[in-house]
């Protein structure tokens, strides 16, 4: 696996309605869409700052973008708006506090098709994966595209 450590510390629904707890307490507007990106990117900074992955589920190369598919039907009928970090089994979780806060100093307040755009940007992990000779939709995008992509960000 390219030195990556194959484990993690995290759930990803439990991730993602974090971020959406997160979302709501700072009055940042969230959807499903914007919610899969944010999980995406904060997934990327993990990985790059400590070579393995935030969570169980891998991103996949969906035609909007990389998508976390459990954690997606899962909140699919989800009140996003009533999230709140109260009910959240991370919200005492000082690391990914500093992980979201992170995310959101960058990602935010961008909307959901921006997020979708800029995660479709050439090279990138999604740009890569869609580009293979077999590829299919729903593969997964290699952690060595993300943890490289994010890493050269990051530096920036």
């Amino acid at each position: 696996m390219n030195g990556i450590n194959d484990i993690y510390k995290y759930n990803s629904v439990d991730v993602a309605l974090y971020i959406v707890a997160y979302a709501n307490k700072e009055s940042v507007s969230i959807n499903l869409t914007k919610t899969q990106k944010l999980l995406y990117i904060a997934y990327g900074a993990h990985l790059a700052l400590n070579n393995d992955r935030l969570c169980n589920e891998h991103p996949q190369a969906w035609p909007y973008g990389p998508v976390f598919p459990t954690t997606r039907n899962k909140l699919l009928r989800t009140d996003l708006c009533g999230v709140r970090m109260e009910d959240s089994k991370l919200k005492d979780d000082k690391y990914l506090e500093s992980l979201i806060k992170f995310v959101f100093m960058g990602f935010g307040k961008k909307t959901a098709g921006y997020l979708t755009a800029w995660s479709h940007l050439p090279n990138s992990p999604w740009d890569r994966t869609t580009h293979c000779s077999d590829f299919k939709w729903g593969v997964e995008i290699p952690d060595e595209y993300i943890r490289t992509y994010f890493l050269s960000l990051i530096r920036k």
